[in-house]
């Protein structure tokens, strides 16, 4: 993968450039907050409390094994009425999450759901997970752009039979 600047301008095929911000720039040298997979969901949850996020990353001899959300927690540990003290985390992770690289685009992390099916996404820096990219560190006018987009190409498509 080639290492782009924070950001980077862009020929947008109008004779013009557009800025382009990459994950690296959203992410700035915010700390990944992390869990094993044999720690409690109770241990789990105190540590996503202290530190006031929505999600962490499940690491494992210092690889990314998962990612355990709040929903992971409500709806697979507290719905299920399993015991938050009890259960380890890798009973209740999101396995294989989706990935984003940190020299990627906001709009390449959009386009893998993010919004939608996840709202944290892992990102890596080769194969080290160095942080966790949530829907909202997503500035609105991206979200914005990146929905108009979608409607145009939709029905762009629609307009040709595609």
């Amino acid at each position: 993968m080639r290492k782009q600047p924070d950001s980077y301008h862009e020929p947008n095929g109008k004779g013009s450039e557009m800025t382009v911000t990459t994950i690296r720039r959203i992410l700035g040298d915010r700390p990944l907050h992390s869990v094993s997979p044999d720690k409690s969901v109770r241990d789990a949850a105190a540590i996503m409390a202290t530190q006031s996020v929505g999600a962490l990353a499940v690491i494992s001899d210092g690889n990314l094994v998962g990612i355990l959300s709040e929903r992971d927690i409500v709806f697979r540990c507290v719905g299920a009425d399993l015991p938050t003290a009890d259960t380890p985390v890798s009973e209740i992770m999101t396995r294989d999450p989706v990935t984003l690289g940190i020299d990627e685009t906001i709009s390449d992390g959009l386009a893998l759901k993010l919004g939608d099916a996840f709202r944290h996404l892992p990102v890596l820096d080769g194969e080290t997970v160095v942080g966790l990219l949530s829907y909202r560190d997503i500035p609105p006018e991206y979200v914005m752009m990146f929905e108009r987009f979608r409607e145009m190409s939709s029905a762009h498509a629609d307009d040709t039979g595609a």
